[in-house]
Protein backbone atom coordinates (compact mmCIF):
# COMPACT_ATOMS: atom_id res chain seq x y z
CA UNK A 1 0.00 0.00 0.00
CA UNK A 2 1.63 3.36 -0.82
CA UNK A 3 2.07 5.95 1.71
CA UNK A 4 -0.91 8.21 0.17
CA UNK A 5 -3.30 5.21 1.10
CA UNK A 6 -1.44 5.09 4.61
CA UNK A 7 -1.96 8.62 5.18
CA UNK A 8 -5.92 8.36 4.05
CA UNK A 9 -6.38 5.20 6.11
CA UNK A 10 -4.85 7.18 9.24
CA UNK A 11 -7.44 10.02 8.31
CA UNK A 12 -10.45 7.80 7.77
CA UNK A 13 -10.09 5.83 11.26
CA UNK A 14 -9.04 9.36 12.57
CA UNK A 15 -12.19 10.86 11.48
CA UNK A 16 -13.48 7.37 12.83
CA UNK A 17 -12.30 7.90 16.67
CA UNK A 18 -12.83 11.79 16.62
CA UNK A 19 -16.66 11.04 15.60
CA UNK A 20 -16.91 8.40 18.56
CA UNK A 21 -15.20 11.13 21.28
CA UNK A 22 -17.98 13.87 19.72
CA UNK A 23 -20.36 11.53 20.14
CA UNK A 24 -18.71 11.28 23.92
CA UNK A 25 -18.75 14.70 24.49
CA UNK A 26 -14.80 15.08 23.39
CA UNK A 27 -15.42 16.65 20.22
CA UNK A 28 -12.08 18.61 20.62
CA UNK A 29 -9.76 15.30 19.77
CA UNK A 30 -8.03 15.88 16.86
CA UNK A 31 -7.42 13.57 13.61
CA UNK A 32 -4.65 11.29 15.39
CA UNK A 33 -5.55 8.23 13.77
CA UNK A 34 -6.66 6.77 17.26
CA UNK A 35 -8.31 3.67 17.45
CA UNK A 36 -12.04 3.36 16.87
CA UNK A 37 -14.63 3.80 19.26
CA UNK A 38 -14.67 0.15 21.31
CA UNK A 39 -17.73 -1.87 20.57
CA UNK A 40 -18.35 -5.36 20.43
CA UNK A 41 -16.14 -7.25 18.41
CA UNK A 42 -16.98 -7.43 14.55
CA UNK A 43 -19.67 -10.57 13.25
CA UNK A 44 -19.44 -9.63 9.66
CA UNK A 45 -18.03 -11.73 7.03
CA UNK A 46 -15.07 -10.51 5.00
CA UNK A 47 -17.19 -10.63 1.61
CA UNK A 48 -19.88 -8.27 3.06
CA UNK A 49 -18.58 -5.06 1.61
CA UNK A 50 -17.46 -6.75 -1.87
CA UNK A 51 -14.72 -5.34 -3.78
CA UNK A 52 -14.54 -2.14 -5.84
CA UNK A 53 -12.54 -1.63 -8.90
CA UNK A 54 -10.42 1.93 -9.00
CA UNK A 55 -11.06 3.91 -12.49
CA UNK A 56 -8.50 4.62 -14.57
CA UNK A 57 -6.71 7.83 -13.61
CA UNK A 58 -7.86 11.21 -13.94
CA UNK A 59 -4.55 12.35 -14.44
CA UNK A 60 -4.36 13.96 -17.95
CA UNK A 61 -1.15 12.04 -19.59
CA UNK A 62 0.04 8.74 -19.94
CA UNK A 63 3.07 8.18 -17.25
CA UNK A 64 6.02 6.31 -18.12
CA UNK A 65 6.61 3.36 -15.73
CA UNK A 66 10.51 4.57 -16.32
CA UNK A 67 9.25 7.34 -12.93
CA UNK A 68 8.62 4.59 -10.82
CA UNK A 69 11.61 2.57 -11.69
CA UNK A 70 14.09 5.01 -11.17
CA UNK A 71 12.78 4.93 -7.48
CA UNK A 72 12.90 1.57 -7.25
CA UNK A 73 16.67 1.37 -9.03
CA UNK A 74 17.40 4.02 -6.07
CA UNK A 75 15.97 2.45 -3.41
CA UNK A 76 17.94 -0.72 -4.24
CA UNK A 77 20.74 0.75 -4.96
CA UNK A 78 20.87 2.46 -1.26
CA UNK A 79 20.41 -0.99 -0.03
CA UNK A 80 22.83 -2.42 -1.35
CA UNK A 81 25.11 -0.30 0.23
CA UNK A 82 24.54 -1.49 3.84
CA UNK A 83 25.87 -5.18 4.43
CA UNK A 84 23.01 -7.43 5.93
CA UNK A 85 25.33 -7.90 9.35
CA UNK A 86 26.56 -4.53 9.40
CA UNK A 87 30.06 -4.03 11.40
CA UNK A 88 29.52 -1.43 13.66
CA UNK A 89 31.21 -1.36 17.03
CA UNK A 90 27.89 -0.94 18.74
CA UNK A 91 26.22 -4.23 18.97
CA UNK A 92 22.75 -2.62 19.71
CA UNK A 93 22.73 0.25 17.01
CA UNK A 94 24.10 -2.96 14.45
CA UNK A 95 20.98 -4.99 15.35
CA UNK A 96 18.32 -1.99 14.94
CA UNK A 97 19.96 -1.28 11.62
CA UNK A 98 20.27 -4.75 10.48
CA UNK A 99 16.56 -4.69 11.17
CA UNK A 100 15.72 -1.68 9.45
CA UNK A 101 17.33 -3.14 6.67
CA UNK A 102 15.16 -6.00 6.89
CA UNK A 103 12.34 -4.28 6.70
CA UNK A 104 12.93 -1.97 4.33
CA UNK A 105 14.01 -4.74 1.88
CA UNK A 106 10.67 -6.10 2.77
CA UNK A 107 8.64 -3.36 1.49
CA UNK A 108 11.10 -2.64 -2.00
CA UNK A 109 10.10 -6.26 -2.61
CA UNK A 110 6.24 -5.84 -1.65
CA UNK A 111 3.76 -4.99 -4.48
CA UNK A 112 2.79 -1.91 -4.63
CA UNK A 113 -1.37 -1.50 -4.44
CA UNK A 114 -3.02 -1.03 -7.72
CA UNK A 115 -4.43 2.66 -7.44
CA UNK A 116 -3.31 5.24 -9.69
CA UNK A 117 -0.44 6.27 -10.97
CA UNK A 118 0.36 9.06 -8.29
CA UNK A 119 -0.11 6.09 -5.56
CA UNK A 120 2.54 4.42 -7.11
CA UNK A 121 5.31 7.02 -7.26
CA UNK A 122 4.02 7.65 -3.62
CA UNK A 123 4.63 3.87 -2.51
CA UNK A 124 7.91 4.39 -4.00
CA UNK A 125 9.13 7.75 -2.26
CA UNK A 126 8.72 6.13 0.79
CA UNK A 127 10.23 3.26 0.21
CA UNK A 128 13.10 5.63 -1.33
CA UNK A 129 12.98 7.53 1.79
CA UNK A 130 13.14 3.97 3.80
CA UNK A 131 15.95 3.18 2.22
CA UNK A 132 17.93 6.18 2.83
CA UNK A 133 17.32 6.17 5.99
CA UNK A 134 18.93 2.86 6.44
CA UNK A 135 22.11 3.67 4.58
CA UNK A 136 22.21 7.22 6.49
CA UNK A 137 22.34 5.62 9.39
CA UNK A 138 24.67 2.81 8.67
CA UNK A 139 27.16 5.63 7.11
CA UNK A 140 27.06 7.63 10.57
CA UNK A 141 27.40 4.51 12.60
CA UNK A 142 30.52 3.75 10.61
CA UNK A 143 32.37 6.96 11.08
CA UNK A 144 31.28 8.77 7.57
CA UNK A 145 30.22 12.26 8.64
CA UNK A 146 27.47 13.52 5.60
CA UNK A 147 26.60 16.50 7.12
CA UNK A 148 28.22 18.99 4.68
CA UNK A 149 27.21 16.74 1.65
CA UNK A 150 23.61 16.97 2.74
CA UNK A 151 23.39 20.55 3.44
CA UNK A 152 24.72 21.15 -0.12
CA UNK A 153 22.09 18.54 -1.73
CA UNK A 154 19.19 19.98 0.57
CA UNK A 155 20.33 23.06 -1.29
CA UNK A 156 20.10 21.71 -4.54
CA UNK A 157 16.84 20.20 -4.22
CA UNK A 158 15.70 23.48 -2.67
CA UNK A 159 16.86 25.44 -5.69
CA UNK A 160 15.34 22.84 -8.56
CA UNK A 161 11.74 23.22 -6.25
CA UNK A 162 11.98 27.24 -6.81
CA UNK A 163 12.93 26.36 -10.35
CA UNK A 164 10.02 24.24 -11.14
CA UNK A 165 7.56 26.54 -8.78
CA UNK A 166 8.16 29.44 -10.11
CA UNK A 167 7.73 28.70 -14.13
CA UNK A 168 4.85 27.20 -13.27
CA UNK A 169 2.17 28.54 -16.10
CA UNK A 170 -0.55 25.82 -15.77
CA UNK A 171 -0.25 25.37 -19.74
CA UNK A 172 -2.82 23.06 -20.64
CA UNK A 173 -5.39 22.72 -23.55
CA UNK A 174 -8.42 24.28 -20.93
CA UNK A 175 -8.64 25.07 -17.27
CA UNK A 176 -10.13 21.87 -16.11
CA UNK A 177 -7.26 20.09 -17.40
CA UNK A 178 -5.00 22.35 -16.26
CA UNK A 179 -6.52 21.03 -12.82
CA UNK A 180 -6.24 17.82 -13.43
CA UNK A 181 -2.53 17.50 -14.57
CA UNK A 182 -1.43 20.06 -11.91
CA UNK A 183 -2.87 19.42 -8.40
CA UNK A 184 -0.98 16.43 -8.46
CA UNK A 185 1.65 18.88 -9.39
CA UNK A 186 1.09 20.94 -6.68
CA UNK A 187 0.93 18.12 -3.68
CA UNK A 188 4.21 16.80 -4.83
CA UNK A 189 6.03 20.63 -5.10
CA UNK A 190 4.40 21.39 -1.37
CA UNK A 191 5.42 17.61 -0.02
CA UNK A 192 9.18 18.61 -1.67
CA UNK A 193 9.23 21.57 0.45
CA UNK A 194 7.47 20.07 3.78
CA UNK A 195 11.03 17.38 3.70
CA UNK A 196 13.76 19.68 2.44
CA UNK A 197 13.11 21.83 5.27
CA UNK A 198 15.90 21.40 7.90
CA UNK A 199 13.46 19.89 10.73
CA UNK A 200 15.46 17.26 11.47
CA UNK A 201 19.34 18.28 11.60
CA UNK A 202 21.90 16.63 10.97
CA UNK A 203 24.18 15.52 14.23
CA UNK A 204 27.51 17.23 14.98
CA UNK A 205 28.58 13.44 16.14
CA UNK A 206 26.71 11.34 14.05
CA UNK A 207 28.68 7.85 15.60
CA UNK A 208 26.69 8.67 18.35
CA UNK A 209 23.58 9.38 16.82
CA UNK A 210 23.20 7.44 13.84
CA UNK A 211 19.40 7.28 13.42
CA UNK A 212 18.87 11.42 13.66
CA UNK A 213 21.67 11.01 11.07
CA UNK A 214 19.76 8.84 9.25
CA UNK A 215 15.99 10.61 9.38
CA UNK A 216 17.72 13.86 8.47
CA UNK A 217 19.40 12.30 4.89
CA UNK A 218 15.87 10.21 4.35
CA UNK A 219 13.71 13.66 4.48
CA UNK A 220 16.29 14.77 1.97
CA UNK A 221 15.86 12.20 -0.35
CA UNK A 222 12.01 11.82 -0.09
CA UNK A 223 12.19 15.58 -1.47
CA UNK A 224 14.18 14.93 -3.77
CA UNK A 225 12.16 12.37 -5.25
CA UNK A 226 9.03 14.61 -4.52
CA UNK A 227 10.72 17.22 -6.55
CA UNK A 228 11.92 14.73 -9.48
CA UNK A 229 8.36 13.51 -9.08
CA UNK A 230 6.54 16.74 -10.10
CA UNK A 231 9.16 17.68 -12.76
CA UNK A 232 8.13 14.36 -14.56
CA UNK A 233 4.39 14.70 -14.20
CA UNK A 234 4.54 18.35 -15.66
CA UNK A 235 6.86 17.10 -18.62
CA UNK A 236 4.73 13.79 -19.19
CA UNK A 237 1.43 15.80 -19.37
CA UNK A 238 3.16 18.31 -21.74
CA UNK A 239 5.05 16.10 -23.82
CA UNK A 240 1.31 14.07 -24.65
CA UNK A 241 -0.30 17.65 -25.45
CA UNK A 242 2.15 18.95 -27.76
CA UNK A 243 4.40 21.53 -25.57
CA UNK A 244 3.86 24.68 -26.01
CA UNK A 245 2.14 24.80 -29.42
CA UNK A 246 -0.42 22.56 -28.14
CA UNK A 247 -1.35 24.26 -24.61
CA UNK A 248 -2.16 27.45 -23.15
CA UNK A 249 -1.27 29.27 -19.62
CA UNK A 250 -4.41 29.26 -17.65
CA UNK A 251 -2.98 30.45 -14.54
CA UNK A 252 -5.27 33.49 -14.20
CA UNK A 253 -8.31 31.48 -14.73
CA UNK A 254 -7.45 29.00 -12.05
CA UNK A 255 -6.89 31.71 -9.46
CA UNK A 256 -9.79 33.30 -10.38
CA UNK A 257 -11.68 30.16 -10.21
CA UNK A 258 -9.79 29.59 -6.72
CA UNK A 259 -10.40 32.53 -5.35
CA UNK A 260 -14.39 32.32 -6.21
CA UNK A 261 -14.51 28.58 -5.15
CA UNK A 262 -13.00 29.37 -1.49
CA UNK A 263 -16.15 32.14 -1.02
CA UNK A 264 -18.73 29.35 -2.53
CA UNK A 265 -17.71 26.75 0.16
CA UNK A 266 -18.02 29.31 2.58
CA UNK A 267 -21.24 30.42 1.62
CA UNK A 268 -22.29 26.98 0.92
CA UNK A 269 -21.17 25.73 4.38
CA UNK A 270 -23.03 28.46 6.35
CA UNK A 271 -26.03 28.11 4.29
CA UNK A 272 -26.09 24.16 4.85
CA UNK A 273 -26.09 25.19 8.88
CA UNK A 274 -28.94 27.13 8.98
CA UNK A 275 -30.92 25.10 6.77
CA UNK A 276 -30.16 22.26 8.77
CA UNK A 277 -31.03 23.40 12.30
CA UNK A 278 -27.18 25.03 13.23
CA UNK A 279 -24.39 23.34 14.65
CA UNK A 280 -26.35 20.68 16.46
CA UNK A 281 -29.54 19.67 14.47
CA UNK A 282 -31.21 16.98 16.55
CA UNK A 283 -30.62 18.34 19.66
CA UNK A 284 -34.26 17.23 21.01
CA UNK A 285 -33.79 13.33 19.29
CA UNK A 286 -31.89 10.88 21.54
CA UNK A 287 -30.36 9.02 18.72
CA UNK A 288 -28.04 7.42 21.37
CA UNK A 289 -26.23 4.16 19.19
CA UNK A 290 -27.72 4.67 15.44
CA UNK A 291 -25.99 4.81 13.17
CA UNK A 292 -27.78 7.91 12.07
CA UNK A 293 -26.02 9.73 15.63
CA UNK A 294 -22.43 8.58 14.06
CA UNK A 295 -23.24 9.42 10.02
CA UNK A 296 -23.94 13.16 11.27
CA UNK A 297 -20.96 13.41 13.68
CA UNK A 298 -18.57 11.66 10.90
CA UNK A 299 -20.43 14.23 8.41
CA UNK A 300 -19.51 17.26 10.26
CA UNK A 301 -15.81 16.41 10.88
CA UNK A 302 -14.89 15.50 7.42
CA UNK A 303 -16.81 19.33 6.25
CA UNK A 304 -14.24 20.57 8.98
CA UNK A 305 -11.28 18.66 7.56
CA UNK A 306 -12.42 19.27 3.80
CA UNK A 307 -12.77 23.24 4.70
CA UNK A 308 -9.61 23.72 6.64
CA UNK A 309 -7.37 21.76 3.09
CA UNK A 310 -9.43 24.51 0.57
CA UNK A 311 -8.26 27.48 3.01
CA UNK A 312 -4.59 25.73 3.39
CA UNK A 313 -4.49 25.45 -0.51
CA UNK A 314 -5.60 28.70 -1.12
CA UNK A 315 -3.09 30.12 1.36
CA UNK A 316 -0.41 28.57 -0.61
CA UNK A 317 -0.99 29.68 -4.18
CA UNK A 318 -1.87 26.30 -5.11
CA UNK A 319 -4.92 27.16 -7.20
CA UNK A 320 -5.13 23.95 -9.03
CA UNK A 321 -5.78 21.97 -5.59
CA UNK A 322 -7.70 24.76 -4.67
CA UNK A 323 -10.36 23.66 -7.03
CA UNK A 324 -10.30 19.91 -6.22
CA UNK A 325 -10.93 20.70 -2.40
CA UNK A 326 -13.46 23.17 -3.01
CA UNK A 327 -15.49 20.31 -4.74
CA UNK A 328 -14.39 17.64 -2.39
CA UNK A 329 -15.87 20.61 0.24
CA UNK A 330 -19.15 21.32 -1.06
CA UNK A 331 -19.59 17.55 -2.40
CA UNK A 332 -19.05 16.87 1.79
CA UNK A 333 -21.56 19.63 2.73
CA UNK A 334 -24.46 18.66 -0.16
CA UNK A 335 -23.67 14.84 1.88
CA UNK A 336 -24.33 16.49 4.94
CA UNK A 337 -27.14 18.26 4.14
CA UNK A 338 -28.75 15.04 2.41
CA UNK A 339 -27.85 12.98 5.57
CA UNK A 340 -29.78 15.04 7.70
CA UNK A 341 -32.62 15.14 5.77
CA UNK A 342 -32.94 10.59 5.50
CA UNK A 343 -32.65 10.86 9.56
CA UNK A 344 -35.50 13.28 9.58
CA UNK A 345 -36.88 10.82 7.26
CA UNK A 346 -36.82 8.11 9.47
CA UNK A 347 -33.88 6.66 8.16
CA UNK A 348 -30.52 5.29 9.49
CA UNK A 349 -32.22 4.59 12.67
CA UNK A 350 -32.65 0.85 12.85
CA UNK A 351 -29.99 -1.56 14.46
CA UNK A 352 -27.28 -2.26 12.00
CA UNK A 353 -26.85 -5.85 11.20
CA UNK A 354 -25.38 -8.18 8.34
CA UNK A 355 -27.95 -7.53 5.87
CA UNK A 356 -28.12 -3.83 6.58
CA UNK A 357 -24.63 -3.38 6.03
CA UNK A 358 -24.67 -5.38 2.65
CA UNK A 359 -27.73 -3.24 1.32
CA UNK A 360 -25.67 -0.10 2.69
CA UNK A 361 -21.96 -1.34 0.44
CA UNK A 362 -24.55 -2.34 -2.59
CA UNK A 363 -25.67 1.18 -2.39
CA UNK A 364 -21.89 3.00 -2.24
CA UNK A 365 -21.00 0.68 -4.64
CA UNK A 366 -23.47 1.70 -7.07
CA UNK A 367 -22.89 5.26 -6.30
CA UNK A 368 -19.70 5.11 -7.31
CA UNK A 369 -19.84 3.18 -9.55
CA UNK A 370 -22.63 5.85 -11.60
CA UNK A 371 -19.84 8.43 -11.15
CA UNK A 372 -17.04 6.60 -12.66
CA UNK A 373 -19.46 5.05 -15.45
CA UNK A 374 -19.98 8.94 -16.97
CA UNK A 375 -16.72 9.03 -18.09
CA UNK A 376 -15.87 12.06 -16.63
CA UNK A 377 -12.23 12.50 -15.39
CA UNK A 378 -12.97 15.55 -12.86
CA UNK A 379 -15.86 13.61 -10.94
CA UNK A 380 -13.76 10.84 -10.93
CA UNK A 381 -10.91 12.63 -9.24
CA UNK A 382 -13.60 14.22 -7.19
CA UNK A 383 -15.23 11.20 -6.10
CA UNK A 384 -11.73 9.44 -5.01
CA UNK A 385 -12.94 9.59 -1.04
CA UNK A 386 -15.59 7.17 -1.84
CA UNK A 387 -13.46 4.65 -3.67
CA UNK A 388 -11.70 4.96 -0.51
CA UNK A 389 -13.60 4.65 2.15
CA UNK A 390 -15.66 1.51 0.33
CA UNK A 391 -11.52 0.17 0.17
CA UNK A 392 -11.10 1.16 3.73
CA UNK A 393 -14.23 -0.44 4.93
CA UNK A 394 -13.63 -3.44 3.52
CA UNK A 395 -9.82 -3.37 4.96
CA UNK A 396 -11.27 -3.21 8.77
CA UNK A 397 -14.00 -5.77 8.67
CA UNK A 398 -11.52 -8.32 7.00
CA UNK A 399 -8.79 -7.19 9.84
CA UNK A 400 -11.68 -7.91 12.42
CA UNK A 401 -11.92 -4.18 13.64
CA UNK A 402 -15.08 -3.16 11.60
CA UNK A 403 -18.22 -2.90 13.93
CA UNK A 404 -21.35 -2.81 11.98
CA UNK A 405 -22.37 0.21 13.04
CA UNK A 406 -19.22 2.15 12.27
CA UNK A 407 -19.09 0.02 8.87
CA UNK A 408 -22.82 0.47 7.91
CA UNK A 409 -22.24 4.27 8.89
CA UNK A 410 -19.20 5.24 6.36
CA UNK A 411 -20.83 3.14 3.53
CA UNK A 412 -23.62 5.25 3.85
CA UNK A 413 -21.89 8.13 4.17
CA UNK A 414 -19.39 6.90 0.74
CA UNK A 415 -23.15 6.90 -1.16
CA UNK A 416 -24.23 10.12 -0.01
CA UNK A 417 -20.65 11.66 -0.66
CA UNK A 418 -20.97 10.43 -4.47
CA UNK A 419 -24.55 11.31 -5.40
CA UNK A 420 -23.68 14.70 -5.01
CA UNK A 421 -20.18 14.21 -6.52
CA UNK A 422 -21.41 15.56 -10.33
CA UNK A 423 -23.35 18.39 -9.42
CA UNK A 424 -20.18 19.42 -7.42
CA UNK A 425 -17.89 18.61 -10.55
CA UNK A 426 -20.27 20.86 -12.83
CA UNK A 427 -20.17 23.80 -10.47
CA UNK A 428 -16.37 22.95 -10.15
CA UNK A 429 -16.62 23.23 -13.61
CA UNK A 430 -18.55 25.98 -14.55
CA UNK A 431 -16.56 28.48 -12.25
CA UNK A 432 -13.20 27.07 -14.33
CA UNK A 433 -14.57 28.51 -17.43
CA UNK A 434 -16.04 31.07 -16.06
CA UNK A 435 -11.76 32.65 -15.60
CA UNK A 436 -10.28 35.52 -17.48
CA UNK A 437 -10.61 35.50 -20.95
CA UNK A 438 -6.70 36.70 -20.98
CA UNK A 439 -4.55 34.09 -19.58
CA UNK A 440 -1.16 35.08 -19.38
Amino acid sequence: MSSDSDSRRRFLAGVAAAGAAALAGCSGLPFTGAEERREAPASLPPDVVGSIQWPASPFPATVSASIAEAHESRARGLLDDVPAEPDVPNAAVARAIADDREQATRRVEAEVADEWPVDVLSAWRRRREDAAEVRGAYRAATGSDDGSDLAARRRGVRDDRGALASALEYRAGSPTEAVLAYEPVESLLAECEGYVAPRVTYPDDPVAEPFRAGEAVARVERASAAAADAAGLREAYLAERGGRDGTAPRWASLVAAAEGLRGSVSRTRATARERTGGEEPFADEDLGGTVAQELVAVSELRIESAVDDVRRASDAGEYATVAIEAGTALAEIEAYRAAVGEIRDGEHRAVPSESSVRSAAERARTAVGEVVDVGDPLATRLVRPGLEIVGYVADRIDEGYGSARRSQTELAYAALYANVVPAAAAFVRERLARGPVGDD
